[in-house]
């Protein structure tokens, strides 16, 4: 079945078929390349300048322009329509959940239930499915994700590599596989090196206080906050964090998550199924980061979590200091 086109209304689409990025940049072997060529362009630049007076000099400028040309466009990936969209859902639990049970009603006979391109039906596509829980799903835009996963993909032969949803999907389906994916390769992440992918974030999840009031884990940004599964042997008091409690009643020193999804949501970070994740802690940053996570048996005492909260408030969590409290505990 050919997927319908898909037009976005807002941001419109990107009209070339390549756009800037600096991730060359980060490579040591493409950095003299990258620096001769700008050298190159402004030495054309400026014979162009004064080619004007000495036309001959024109001559030189064409190979110039070239050599730099070929050089610079290190500078340049591959890019989609919608390479500079951004995702409506705002990471949430919900969204992730959804995002599951869209993968495995779609996605999953093809890529597998991990995500690792293993699928029952996966020898009998003409492309082998991609592992979608290497580490070449960070590097891709969710716009482009999202471009993929609505359109398809096509082998650098030309051959369908895979097919667009956006036919079988609605748009908010689609953003919420996205969204699943990222969750599930933070996992398998996890699972292979004991830490999260550098600024991770914690689904986002809306929980009941004891006042009555309601609040949702991405409005205490600023603070760091402690998230315990039901499961738990009473709550580690006097730690001087905000709390959110996932399975269980609103009490003085912690808010209910009201998500039932809340739960799956964590599990998948985890790699684990939503039993295996009972009596769970994890540890959010201020930014929102997940930074670590105890399992039942082994949280640490409330002087430990009270002195990563006075930590936290006291280095800043983008420098490499933070990555100390980062990882599975």
């Amino acid at each position: 079945m050919t997927s319908p086109p898909y037009e976005p209304s807002w941001p419109p689409h990107w009209p070339f078929a390549v756009r800037p990025s600096l991730a060359a940049w980060a490579e040591p072997r493409f950095q003299d390349e990258i620096l001769a060529g700008a050298a190159l362009a402004v030495t054309a630049l400026v014979l162009c300048l004064a080619a004007w007076r000495w036309r001959w000099l024109i001559l030189g400028v064409i190979p110039l322009a070239y050599l730099s040309a070929s050089r610079l466009d290190l500078l340049l990936v591959p890019a989609t329509p919608t390479s500079f969209h951004t995702s409506p859902t705002g990471f949430s639990a919900r969204s992730v959940a959804d995002g599951k049970a869209a993968y495995a009603a779609h996605c999953q006979s093809c890529h597998g239930i991990d995500g690792r391109g293993d699928g029952p039906e996966a020898h009998k596509q003409p492309v082998p499915p991609a592992d979608l829980t290497a580490d070449h799903l960070w590097d891709h835009p969710i716009g482009d994700l999202f471009w993929w996963v609505s359109r398809g993909m096509t082998g650098v032969d030309g051959r369908p590599a895979m097919p667009g949803f956006a036919g079988k999907l609605s748009e908010a389906e689609r953003w919420a596989v996205i969204d699943f994916l990222h969750a599930n390769a933070a996992g398998a992440e996890l699972a292979r090196t004991g830490r999260w992918p550098h600024d991770f974030m914690a689904p986002d999840m809306t929980a009941r206080c004891a006042d009555g009031g309601r609040v949702s884990l991405s409005q205490w940004r600023g603070k760091a906050v402690h998230i315990i599964v039901e499961g738990v042997d009473g709550l580690a008091e006097g730690a001087d964090l905000p709390t959110l409690l996932i399975g269980g009643q609103p009490r003085a020193s912690a808010c209910a998550v009201e998500e039932a999804e809340a739960r799956q949501a964590l599990a998948v970070t985890l790699n684990l199924t939503p039993d295996d994740i009972a009596g769970s802690q994890f540890l959010v940053s201020p930014e929102g980061w997940l930074l670590g996570h105890w399992y039942q048996g082994g949280a640490p005492p409330p002087d430990t979590l009270a002195f990563v909260a006075e930590t936290l408030r006291s280095i800043c969590l983008s420098s490499p200091q933070a990555n100390r409290f980062r990882g599975h505990h």
